[in-house]
């Protein structure tokens, strides 16, 4: 069984940049959400007195960065046959109330396998996110299944 293709042609497609202006409302809210205690991620004075220039993300922050479904619509996914399998993040810099960021994704490796009720395609999308300054932020990878039957 190969990957037909069609969905090879998607490799290496790229999102068009998104913008986002990182809020600190956004950084306690998400802090609170995933249950994390430390100040410098509400408390301005707290994050400064660490070396930073204002509230820090937490280390899964970058998730909150990007809207990739617009990527996936314009690579022709249907929204009720996928489903997300994981993620991790590389992180060059901290990301800061303050910070604007512009993220890209971009779909790098797609595979196959079997199931017992079908095939699965693994679709890898890699996300940058840079700075003002063009300079890298973070990488991430998410790793997305679809079940075909």
């Amino acid at each position: 069984m190969a990957v037909s293709a069609k969905l090879k042609q998607l490799i290496g497609k790229s999102s068009k940049p998104m913008y986002f202006e990182v809020e600190k409302g956004q950084i306690r809210r998400f802090a609170m959400a995933i249950g994390e205690e430390n100040s410098i991620h509400f408390d301005e004075k707290a994050a400064k007195g660490a070396g930073f220039s204002s509230l820090v993300g937490p280390p899964t922050f970058a998730a909150v960065l990007h809207d990739i479904d617009p990527f996936l619509d314009d690579l022709g996914f249907e929204g009720k046959t996928f489903m997300h399998a994981e993620e991790e993040y590389e992180y060059y810099q901290p990301i800061c109330a303050g910070d604007a960021l512009r993220v890209v994704h971009k779909m790098a490796k797609i595979y196959d396998g079997l199931a017992s009720k079908g095939k699965l395609i693994f679709f890898v999308i890699e996300t940058r996110g840079t700075d003002k300054k063009a300079k890298p932020v973070f990488k991430g990878k998410r790793l997305i299944v679809e079940l075909k039957n």
